[in-house]
């Protein structure tokens, strides 16, 4: 055990043991009550003994590794946690630390046991000790398999809603994290925004908008290099209408979303982008004269379906090079709502309160899911409470709860606040270079021009007949039009792309069965493969994914989740 003390302990030690076998030479050869032995065994010895005493009394309760020595410590009692059962084989616990409200060490297993082995034996230890439910975290440990960390934490620290407690870096760099949450061993978490995108996923009443929005935009605007676009066609002004003098852009209509995603969006990507090559730059930097421009999706299955989803995949892969990023928020991130290869395109997961642990897998990362996060145990009855494994959160947090900062006690007093908050940091304080406000004025004209130009968009009406041509003005003020001439016959031809009829819903079931019938060889096929569907249905995306997930549920197609095709399944001869 002479290892793990400190190195004066071990010069005393030796010193120690040194002088005792001096002692013993020299009473050996002269008698023990000689002089000068005997004044050698009284002064030197009774200096040793006070030495020894002195350093007891004022030596620190904690080694160097953090571990309360103390009978009955803290550190004691968290050994004793893994030590005195008999779940797993625990062979010792190492490197404990004693923070104020946390305790975390490495517990080294033996028998071949891992740290899958430990989580679950995690609630078994939890009840023999009368601790709450969730105390005790275990994360791997990648540079061993038999050294899991383990986290001590009271979750009784965050039962109550944590009160939003201000801005934590007003006028610097979104660069820095973004502080929206309270982790529950009591430290703050820091979201790193820039670099990635990022999905909230959570069930309804489970705060992904009040809690999971407000706060990433509450602290998003107190920055001074971001530009913030909000998309919200489902609620529309019911959670955008509080930001909007902070927003530099807000979409809440479907028209408007599909021409700033196919059109506005990627103009500014590829002029940014040039941008980015002339100043030698390979990415968005702090200090780099751009503004970060943050997208925010709300309620991202609806707008989904009434996007191109290639495009838009294409879209999020150019956006992070040109110094932006996407957040989507929705309440189930499967295939039903959104496509495989957009959840590969995300860096980040914030996962709220779900309905079912089948819902959960879909919002958490397949580490969270192995290290024991259970977002299904708060469903919409603990508001904000949610797990995060994004950028800045170390590997043994990623499975520790944290609640997501509360605006207000009741909802009318979350949205007074949040307005208020968002008035003290408008949008015009925080300018953008010329290709974004290039964008923003191109997105204002967009979202508030008249009514009757939104309908003949969403009746498929090209921009082109709504922008003013200078050339082929020029050609009508040289040739006038006769008013009164009278007007030839001509055939009606519909202005735009036509939209199908939409048919019953037995007529589209045959559709959809006999283009599934086409795949029945077993060649394998994704969504974008069925949109002859909608076209000659006239139903959406929702409508398809829904029923292509009823025929997997029934076992008449198989789905490949990573590829994200599915098969018909071909049933053997007997």
């Amino acid at each position: 055990m002479s290892r793990w003390r400190h190195a004066l302990g071990r010069f005393q030690s030796t010193a120690t043991a040194g002088a005792a076998a001096g002692y013993l030479l020299a009473a050996t050869i002269t008698g023990p009550f000689e002089r000068p032995t005997l004044d050698l065994w009284f002064w030197a010895g009774g200096t040793l003994c006070a030495l020894w005493n002195v350093r007891t009394i004022i030596r620190p309760k904690v080694d160097p590794e953090g571990t309360m020595l103390a009978p009955g410590g803290p550190g004691a009692l968290f050994k004793t946690l893994f030590l005195e059962q008999e779940r797993v084989d625990v062979e010792a616990v190492r490197n404990v630390k004693v923070g104020p409200t946390a305790i975390a060490g490495t517990v080294e297993l033996g028998g071949g046991d891992t740290a899958t082995d430990l989580q679950r034996a995690l609630p078994g230890i939890e009840a023999e000790h009368g601790l709450p439910v969730g105390s005790l975290t275990a994360t791997e440990n990648l540079h061993n398999a038999g050294q899991p960390t383990v986290t001590l934490t009271n979750p009784l620290l965050l039962e109550q809603p944590v009160a939003y407690p201000g801005p934590s870096a007003p006028g610097r760099s979104v660069a820095h994290p973004l502080r929206v949450a309270m982790f529950q061993d009591g430290t703050p978490f820091g979201l790193e925004i820039v670099g990635s995108h990022l999905q909230i996923m959570g069930m309804t009443g489970a705060a992904k908008t009040t809690a999971g929005a407000w706060n990433l935009w509450g602290e998003f605007i107190t920055r001074k290099d971001g530009a913030l676009i909000v998309v919200d066609i489902t609620k529309g002004e019911q959670t955008v209408g509080p930001a909007r003098p902070a927003l530099h852009g807000a979409i809440t209509t479907k028209a408007a979303a599909r021409t700033f995603f196919k059109r506005d969006l990627p103009a500014w990507a590829a002029e940014r982008l040039e941008a980015f090559g002339k100043a030698d730059l390979i990415a968005w930097q702090e200090g780099c004269g751009f503004p970060y421009l943050l997208v925010h999706l709300e309620e991202a299955a609806d707008i989904f379906e009434h996007i191109d989803m290639d495009e838009f995949v294409n879209l999020a892969r150019m956006l992070r090079s040109a110094g932006g990023g996407f957040v989507w928020s929705l309440q189930r991130a499967d295939s039903t709502q959104m496509p495989t290869i957009v959840k590969g395109q995300g860096g980040g997961k914030v996962c709220f309160g779900v309905e079912s642990g089948h819902d959960a897998k879909w919002g958490l990362t397949d580490a969270q899911e192995r290290a024991g996060a259970r977002p299904d145990q708060w469903r919409d009855r603990q508001p904000a409470m949610a797990y995060s494994d994004t950028r800045g959160v170390t590997p043994d947090r990623i499975a520790m709860p944290q609640r997501w900062f509360d605006w207000g006690a009741t909802n009318a007093e979350r949205v007074a606040n949040f307005r208020a908050h968002c008035a003290q940091y408008p949008a015009t304080a925080r300018p953008v270079d010329p290709t974004t406000a290039q964008l923003l004025n191109t997105l204002a004209g967009t979202a508030g021009g008249p009514a009757a130009a939104d309908e003949m968009k969403e009746a498929g009406v090209s921009g082109d007949y709504l922008t003013p041509d200078p050339e082929l003005d020029a050609q009508d003020a040289a040739n006038p039009v006769d008013p009164d001439a009278e007007l030839a016959e001509v055939t009606d031809v519909p202005l735009g792309k036509p939209e199908a009829e939409k048919l019953d819903r037995e007529d589209a079931l045959i559709v959809l069965d006999r283009t599934l019938a086409t795949f029945g060889d077993g060649r394998p096929f994704g969504p974008k493969d069925l949109y002859g569907v909608m076209a000659s249905t006239g139903f959406g995306r929702g409508w398809l994914m829904k029923q292509i997930k009823s025929r997997v549920d029934a076992g008449v197609l198989e789905h490949d989740e990573e590829a994200g095709t599915y098969r018909v399944r071909v049933l053997a001869n007997a």
